[in-house]
């Protein structure tokens, strides 16, 4: 062995051997001294303390602390001066071990290196004044010379099993950690200090406002953080690096201030893979409760910030993105397939605002996926003011019609083809159930469609349409429909159509401006019976089954004015033209509001409505009748639910009207003998061809003259219809036959009963009445009159007797 390293080896040996006679000595100082030690120490903290530190007792820890000497003091207790104010001990545990430098012993200032709490708590309190038992620390005074000459620091902070708790009631936080285990070191440096900071803690608190709620409620902290702080700047850096809250994998990294002036702060969180339930309980609950409403099926990147003041308080600002890619999203029970969009939260919505509800807003941008199979995209849709949400979007889809079967639950209209384009704004409460005013701007376009409507089972064929929302109203422009042989061309327009549509359906008025070369009215006989129930609704989504349900309630309680202006109506033997006039679906009926047509070479006006509440629909019509061909009046009306008189015994030119109620069938068939009220008729250049009674009258009194062909220039009256019968006031009726006076009952059943007075002079000899002076009534019963009364007879038919009274007003 070389010289020189035989004496480098025995100068090392007596090093270690002098070290360890130190050391040992040392000890036995520590060992032999420990109650002068602990006052020291005690008086030494104490000195920096406004307050006062009690320790029960010290015993060195030898091994513990080697090469340096290690103390455990028990039940130690730091409360400051003015504990009786507050009762916030800053410090209680039950085992502190205190490493102190085994030079510093010597030299009768004992220097702390590292400290370990153990089964304590630690209590950082501001009570509503400002005062702070963190107050008990004396600033150190830098006025000397050499800055940091003299300065005793500790290097290590060691904790397990202790509750850390900071509560700021000026501010309104509260931060409050269970901590298992806590490792922070520091190396000073010339600026500062770099440290590093290993905890495991339960998080019971992270409140930066109580009234909010905590963030990290009840999550499991694990992290190895490195941290630095400059004096100069009272900045306190932590650089972004990589912690683990559950099992979710996070990057945090932030800023403190913590200056005189100054005490911003900014904490920034990412998760670039995290389930989005998962993310909002990292959240404060006022924030959850805004965004929990959205489910997001897979993970999504998350990224986090919040920026404050530590000395002023108030609201920090949040800042909250994601990024979500084919996913899957659940809104307000309606569910998003191959969703991707950007999304965000804020709670200072318009800078330099307050930080509040009123101030908050969620925006997904560039939306893409698919609504029940429908694709659309969305730009920039937001939700505003989060005390009483306001939705706004821009939505837009091109999709084959069938697929809205889906949405509609197949329940009112069963589409078979066609195509649509949508482009629409919307801004509405996001409640459903807030009566707040709804917006939609933007049109679709129907094209090519075919469709069933349930409710009616009605087919309706080539429909196109463009639907023009115009914030509250709608109007539907260009609607061109066929069903069968009728084919429509209609415009309508809906007041207040985004409101009502939540709220009060029934309230809906639908105004419709309909063209239409020809209607046949046989094809929609489907509308004078009950509304049916819809379809059955395939769908089992809530959402699907309301969206379907308001429609459904439009349809069933929202009233239609139509203004018709129709070429050609036919309803089985009736042929109209020129249809003018406006109908009213109600949700009782349908209302007849002056109808104008021409039929037979006349006019006819109508109004009148349809009770559709029973199970018979009940009508009342009031009606005028100018110059129509009675023959013509007669067919097209089915002899108007009788055969006594028919289109083949009338000719002539019909003037009149009626006011009559009466009942039909869901297929318009006049429901017989339901006739009431009154008709008013006067037939002009009239002629009863054929009728039997009158023919059974002419061969029973008057065989010579012709009543199969009876001819008049004027015949008039007021019927008045009872049902089955028909009430006949005094009536003359002069002919080229025979004048006839009556009155009475005709039954289309039994309780036929016409008083009949017949003058025996032959009509067509008398000289006109102008150039004659007997008045005409007198003129007709002189001579022979023959009094007849008309019976009820068998099967149906009527007979005819002498009768002993004249017709009442002929006596």
């Amino acid at each position: 062995m070389p010289r020189w390293l035989k004496l480098t080896l025995k100068l090392g040996a007596i090093l270690i051997c002098l070290a360890m006679i130190l050391w040992i000595g040392v000890a036995a100082y520590v060992y032999s001294n420990k109650k002068a030690l602990l006052r020291t120490v005690t008086e030494q903290l104490n000195e920096s303390l406004n307050g006062k530190l009690t320790i029960d007792r010290m015993e060195p820890d030898l091994i513990q602390g080697f090469p340096g000497i290690s103390v455990m003091l028990e039940n130690v207790l730091l409360r400051d001066s003015l504990w009786s104010r507050h009762k916030h001990d800053l410090l209680k545990a039950k085992n502190v071990f205190i490493k102190i430098d085994a030079f510093s012993i010597l030299t009768g200032s004992p220097t702390i290196k590292d400290i370990r709490v153990s089964n304590g708590a630690i209590y950082l309190f501001t009570d509503s004044s400002g005062l702070r038992n963190t107050d008990i620390f004396r600033k150190r005074d830098t006025t000397n010379a050499g800055g940091n000459v003299g300065r005793k620091r500790v290097n290590r902070v060691l904790l397990d099993n202790v509750v850390l708790t900071i509560d700021d009631k000026l501010k309104n936080k509260l931060f409050k950690f269970n901590i298992d285990d806590f490792i922070g070191s520091l190396n000073y440096t010339s600026d500062g200090w770099a440290g590093a900071v290993s905890i495991k803690s339960k998080v019971e608190s992270f409140s930066f406002n109580l009234n909010r709620g905590s963030f990290l409620k009840d999550k499991m902290l694990d992290m190895d953080l490195k941290l630095a702080y400059n004096e100069e700047n009272h900045l306190l850096t932590i650089p972004e690096q990589q912690i683990s809250i559950d099992d979710d994998e996070i990057s945090i990294g932030g800023e403190f201030k913590f200056a005189p002036n100054a005490s911003d702060y900014k904490l920034n969180i990412k998760a670039p893979s995290i389930l989005y339930k998962d993310a909002l309980t990292l959240l404060s609950p006022h924030v959850t409760r805004k965004l929990k409403r959205y489910g997001v099926k897979n993970p999504v990147n998350v990224q986090a910030s919040l920026r404050g003041k530590l000395k002023r308080g108030g609201e920090p600002f949040i800042d909250v993105k994601w990024i979500v890619e084919d996913n899957q999203l659940s809104l307000a029970g309606e569910t998003i397939t191959n969703v991707s969009f950007t999304g965000s939260y804020s709670n200072e919505w318009i800078k330099g605002g307050p930080r509040n509800d009123p101030n908050s807003v969620i925006i997904f941008n560039n939306m893409k996926g698919n609504y029940f199979d429908i694709p659309f995209t969305a730009d920039s849709v937001r939700i505003t003011d989060l005390r009483r949400p306001v939705f706004t979007g821009r939505f837009k889809s091109a999709f084959r019609l069938t697929k809205l079967n889906k949405v509609l639950g197949g329940s009112t209209f069963d589409f078979t083809a066609g195509k649509a384009d949508l482009d629409l704004i919307y801004k509405a409460p996001f409640e459903q159930n807030d009566k707040g005013q709804r917006f939609i701007y933007g049109k679709i376009h129907v094209h090519d469609a075919r469709a069933i409507y349930h409710p009616r089972n009605l087919s309706l064929n080539d429909m196109q349409l463009v639907m023009n929302f115009r914030g509250r109203d709608l109007s539907i422009d260009n609607i061109k429909l066929r069903s069968g042989s009728s084919s429509l061309s209609m415009n309508g327009v809906v007041k207040n159509f985004s409101n009502l549509y939540y709220s009060d359906p029934e309230k809906m008025l639908i105004n419709w401006q309909i063209r239409s070369p020809q209607i046949n009215l046989n094809e929609f006989m489907v509308f004078l019976g009950r509304r049916k129930a819809g379809g059955s609704a395939a769908a089992s989504n809530r959402a699907v089954q309301k969206m379907s349900g308001n429609l459904e309630r439009i349809l069933a309680q929202a009233s239609m004015g139509m203004n018709l202006n129709v070429n050609k109506v036919i309803y089985k033997k009736f042929v109209a033209t020129d249809v003018r006039g406006a109908i009213t679906l109600k949700q009782s009926g349908i209302a007849i509001n002056n109808l104008s047509l021409k039929q037979g070479g006349g006019s006819f006006n109508l109004t009148g409505n349809i009770d559709q509440s029973a199970r018979i629909n009940r009508f009342n019509i009031d009606s005028k009748i100018n110059n129509v061909n009675v023959e013509r009046l007669f067919y097209a009306f089915d002899n108007f639910g009788q055969d006594a008189i028919t289109s083949q015994n009338l000719r002539g030119t019909f003037f009149g009207g009626t006011s009559v109620s009466g009942s039909m069938s869901d297929n318009g068939t006049i429901v017989p003998r339901s006739f009431r009220g009154n008709v008013t008729f006067d037939i002009r250049n009239g002629a009863l061809v054929n009728f039997e009674p009158m023919k059974k009258v002419g061969s029973f009194a008057f065989p010579n003259r012709n009543f199969s062909d009876i001819r008049f220039t004027s015949l008039k009256n007021t019927l008045n219809l009872q049902g089955n019968k028909v009430i006949i006031p005094p009536m003359e009726i002069r002919s080229t036959v025979v004048n006839i006076f009556l009155d009475g009952v005709y039954s289309f059943t039994t309780g036929t009963n016409i008083a009949i007075k017949i003058p025996l002079r032959n009509p067509g000899k008398d000289i006109p009445v102008a150039s004659s002076n007997i008045p005409t009534k007198d003129r007709d019963l002189k001579g022979i009159v023959i009094n007849l009364r008309a019976l009820d007879g068998e099967n149906g038919k009527v007979r005819f007797r002498l009768g002993k009274r004249a017709p009442e007003g002929y006596e």
